[in-house]
């Protein structure tokens, strides 16, 4: 029986792949990894925490950990290729090549509008890659050589995915520039916040991972964006439930395990500490807001080994 190849990313042709997915009213929930989509035929509204995207032929999107995509309107002639990768993978290739200003400037604008020339080459070195996957991962060959085909893949991904950061930091407006030390106190917090926050919604851990005192790393994240580390804390937590209640039917319980409240009534009283009303009732106006209920479970929960139902 032929091995295939251990890589750490993968790819999906849609809808051919999963005709079952690429659905309106579908929810993605990404754990742990990253995606690029790129449209090659038709057109595709995804909603994320940042905002709502058309994305079009010829234009790429990223999505990030612990990020909802809510798919809205689908066009009939949709296509796309997604590529997702781990973050283990794909941040020290990030990491050699952009600061991390720059980092969450892409996070916060996840669509990426491509020339023609720049989609044909994305496409061309995408398809090129996936081929030598494919036929390389089904050849007769030892252990030996499958090692050194392994790396020779890796190292034609990190050639293309180069080229996508290129891309991306030629689109760059001109006023993003180096801030100083406290600028990038606060970005690596947004980075980590967004990766973190569902498990430690403690100041003193942000605080901790760049070594600062609580007080310190406080006054900084206060100065450079007018709010407290917690309020961002606690607005991501918060953010992350409402998509959670508006788009799924997932349980309350089920919420509360994700978000990793100890009991649902734990989370029950943050949730209405913030927002007002409870869970529950969050969800019940929402829906008679929308004047729509779900049919059944529309969330996709994808990790770095599969993906599938629930």
């Amino acid at each position: 029986m032929k091995k295939k190849l251990d890589l750490p990313f993968e790819y999906f042709f849609l809808p051919e792949d999963m005709p079952s997915f690429v659905k309106t009213g579908n929810t993605l929930t990404v754990l742990d990894f990253v995606g690029m989509v790129l449209c090659t035929d038709g057109s595709i509204e995804l909603t994320n925490d940042v905002g709502t995207y058309k994305v079009n032929h010829g234009e790429l999107f990223f999505y990030m950990p612990s990020a909802f995509l809510h798919i809205g309107y689908i066009s009939q002639n949709f296509r796309c290729i997604v590529l997702k990768t781990t973050m283990g993978y794909i941040l020290p290739i990030v990491n050699r090549v952009m600061d991390i200003r720059t980092q969450l400037y892409l996070r916060n604008h996840p669509q990426v509008k491509l020339d023609e020339r720049q989609a044909e080459d994305i496409y061309r070195l995408l398809i090129s890659m996936h081929e030598r996957m494919e036929t390389e991962s089904h050849s007769d060959v030892n252990d030996k050589q499958r090692i050194i085909l392994t790396e020779l893949i890796k190292s034609i991904a990190e050639t293309f995915f180069f080229e996508v950061l290129n891309i991306c930091i030629a689109d760059l407006p001109a006023d993003e520039q180096r801030g100083d030390r406290n600028d990038t106190v606060f970005h690596n917090f947004m980075i980590s916040l967004s990766y973190n926050y569902r498990k430690e919604r403690n100041v003193a851990f942000y605080a901790a991972e760049q070594c600062l005192s609580y007080s310190y790393f406080s006054d900084i994240i206060k100065q450079k964006s007018g709010m407290t580390a917690l309020r961002w804390i606690n607005d991501s937590v918060i953010s992350d439930a409402r998509h959670i209640l508006e788009y799924t039917n997932v349980s309350i319980k089920e919420i509360a395990d994700r978000l990793n409240f100890p009991t649902q009534s734990f989370f029950g009283k943050y949730f209405k500490q913030y927002v007002g009303i409870s869970p529950k009732e969050y969800r019940r106006r929402i829906r008679l807001r929308d004047g729509t209920v779900p049919a059944k479970e529309t969330l996709v929960k994808v990790n770095a080994d599969q993906i599938y139902k629930v």
